[in-house]
């Protein structure tokens, strides 16, 4: 478990991240076994809960993959969709970034913000 002093940090990088980047609609921070760890939403009500759970999930298997092909490590993991994407990426080896935006022209606003937070975030875990 984080310390507490910690999860308040990331939980105001997250508040950070949807102040500066209106089109994120959500994020939250995982640990690699699904545990949440700080989230933030804006007006929608979207289940963090479980969204922790399936992006830990997830990017052990986008790490699976990318080592079985012997591409290096997965980075990042984009689901598009019909209303929205969804973004995945490593903080470090323990924690996972997950985005979401319900514009589906702002997957380069999304990376690039959710990017610049995981690495900042990483400077101070």
């Amino acid at each position: 478990m984080l310390a507490p002093q910690l999860i308040t940090k990331l939980d105001q990088r997250l508040a950070k991240l949807l102040e500066d980047c209106s089109v994120i609609n959500a994020a939250v921070v995982t640990t690699a076994d699904g545990h949440m760890c700080a989230m933030r939403q804006g007006n929608q009500d979207y289940p963090l809960e479980r969204l922790a759970t399936m992006g830990s999930t997830l990017m052990s298997l986008g790490d699976t993959i990318t080592a079985e092909l012997k591409m290096g490590t997965c980075d990042n993991i984009i689901s598009e969709n019909k209303q929205g994407i969804v973004a995945f990426m490593h903080i470090n080896n323990n924690l996972v970034l997950v985005t979401l935006t319900v514009q589906k022209n702002a997957l380069g606003m999304l990376l690039s913000h959710s990017r610049r937070c995981a690495e900042e975030m990483a400077q101070f875990v």
